[in-house]
């Protein structure tokens, strides 16, 4: 996987919907957000393992941290702002 060094979001449509779930029902919980986002719970949990390896962080928190320090969440630009 090749490191992101121009600073633009590497989360497609649906991983960004995810992180903005996370953010607007403060869980990172697969469960309830699969319930939010009308997903399985494993994929929800696959979602969070692409995003981890795409952004090279550890946990699901640190991803969340990463991505609203550098912008990526809320744009205007995003197709993502769906939310329920």
């Amino acid at each position: 996987m090749a490191i992101n060094v121009n600073n633009t979001n590497p989360l497609t449509p649906a991983l960004c919907k995810l992180m903005e779930a996370c953010l607007f029902l403060k869980t990172t919980n697969a469960k309830r957000l699969a319930t939010h986002l009308n997903r399985a719970p494993t994929t929800i949990r696959t979602e969070f393992q692409r995003i981890l390896v795409i952004m090279n962080v550890h946990c699901r928190y640190a991803a969340l941290k990463t991505a609203e320090e550098k912008g990526w969440l809320y744009s205007e630009d995003k197709q993502c702002r769906n939310l329920k």
